[in-house]
């Protein structure tokens, strides 16, 4: 492991603890695995290799597309554990660079080392709760390992599934689930015979376990329809409207379940479900009309609010939360906009936020060690300098309260807004679509 692939995995581990609420995996184990190829889906671009390579368990070597590496970062890319792949529209001879790209994964394969790629090849616009077709560069990298090795040793395809509630949401969660691996060695003599023939059946497999792991609505239509859904029974892969008697897994599961009842359903069963999904629209419509979420309404329903706990935490946390705003609140904003601004694709806005501000609040805030220290100089440089590394650690800390300040300021001035509002009809109808969704699963 190179160091600088420990330097990031330390730093983002922090990130990821402040900026998920929950993290959790399914079947993915310490021990087990080496030369093994993971490929998974990749619905919020740079979030998902830091993902996997925080909670995966393994050390990873990511396959990245090339174009990224024509920049001055390239030495930082390669120390990341960062290979490049190309493709047509990089120009060249692209065929003949790759050849040199898979010698390099060879090695890397036979020193017991592991690769990841996102077997999708690209991320949509924005976040959508569903697979593209995977593509068969995985099992074309792990046969010429196997080869260059004389199959002396054992390589495994393994699937991997990233589910986000709002990987653009701070404070959202995430799961992540793990296909069976599949082992390459076993299939010799199909290969030998026919490679392009079980390259194509092995992909068709990595592709079903891909889906199987993760909330899969096939039929792009009904996107909407399951994220509404999840909405109103409370029980899915919402990041605000869920129940919290629900697990996360729990939750995961539910989704799927609903997913999967769609995509079990016919062409003319779909289109008796048309009406029901066209007032689901016209109801979270009507809630958008009045500038209010379903989860307001819910609870305002509900007078779940819970406005004095609010007020209480932030007022035993006002201290911290300042010292939040000014170590990390401008440098926040900043990076927000630049972000906002420069990355049109809205599907990137998570990732990079938190991975430039860990950076940017990291950097910025080394004077305060030097000052502190000086401060505390009569303690001795030891004591002085302990005290100091200490506070530059709390900053992060002291970020996350300013966050949750906000948040909670947000949630208090909202409960304001929203109160004065006759809701009862929405409130009649959420109870009546969440009855016809529910019938959905038992059909």
């Amino acid at each position: 492991m190179k160091i600088l692939y420990l330097t990031f995995y330390i730093l983002f581990n922090l990130g990821f603890r402040l900026y998920f609420k929950k993290v959790r995996t399914l079947n993915i184990k310490r021990k087990g695995l080496g030369r093994t190829i993971y490929v998974s889906n990749h619905p919020a671009a740079f979030m998902d290799p830091l993902a996997i390579a925080l909670y995966g368990k393994r050390v990873v070597h990511f396959m990245a597309r090339a174009d990224v590496f024509k920049t001055i970062f390239k030495p930082i890319f390669t120390a990341a554990h960062m290979l490049p792949i190309y493709r047509q529209l990089d120009g060249g001879d692209t065929r003949e660079k790759n050849k040199q790209v898979f010698l390099k994964t060879s090695e890397l394969i036979r020193k017991n080392g592991n690769i990841l790629i996102f077997g999708e090849g690209f991320t949509d616009e924005v976040f959508i709760r569903r697979v593209k077709p995977i593509k068969k560069g995985a099992f074309r990298i792990g046969f010429s390992a196997l080869e260059a090795m004389k199959w002396e040793h054992k390589v495994y395809v393994n699937g991997i599934g990233c589910n986000y509630s709002a990987p653009n949401m701070a404070r959202s969660e995430l799961l992540l689930a793990s296909a069976d691996p599949i082992c390459l060695n076993d299939y010799r003599s199909d290969y030998e015979e026919n490679p392009s023939r079980i390259i194509s059946v092995l992909t068709a497999i990595l592709e079903a376990d891909i889906k199987n792991s993760i909330i899969h609505v096939e039929n792009q239509e009904w996107l909407e329809f399951h994220d509404h859904a999840m909405k109103l029974t409370r029980q899915g892969m919402d990041p605000l409207c869920y129940d919290d008697s629900y697990s996360l897994e729990q939750r995961y599961q539910y989704g799927r379940q609903l997913a999967k009842s769609l995509n079990d359903k016919s062409e003319e069963e779909l289109v008796q479900l048309e009406p029901l999904k066209s007032e689901i629209t016209a109801y979270f419509n009507g809630l958008a009309s009045l500038n209010i979420s379903e989860n307001e309404r819910y609870l305002n329903a509900s007078k779940s609010w819970g406005i004095p706990k609010r007020l209480l935490i932030m007022l035993v946390s006002l201290p911290f939360a300042l010292l939040g705003l000014i170590h990390a609140g401008l440098w926040y904003l900043l990076v927000k906009r630049f972000v906002e601004k420069v990355f049109k694709r809205p599907v990137f806005w998570g990732s990079s936020k938190l991975i430039i501000l860990l950076a940017l609040v990291g950097i910025v805030n080394i004077p305060f060690i030097f000052l502190i220290a000086h401060y505390f100089a009569c303690l001795g440089s030891v004591y002085a300098y302990l005290i100091a590394f200490s506070y530059y650690f709390f900053i992060w800390f002291y970020a996350f309260m300013a966050y949750a300040w906000k948040i909670h300021a947000i949630h208090c001035y909202r409960y304001l807004k929203v109160r004065k509002l006759d809701l009862s009809s929405f409130n009649d109808t959420a109870d009546r679509l969440k009855r016809s969704i529910h019938s959905i699963l038992k059909s």
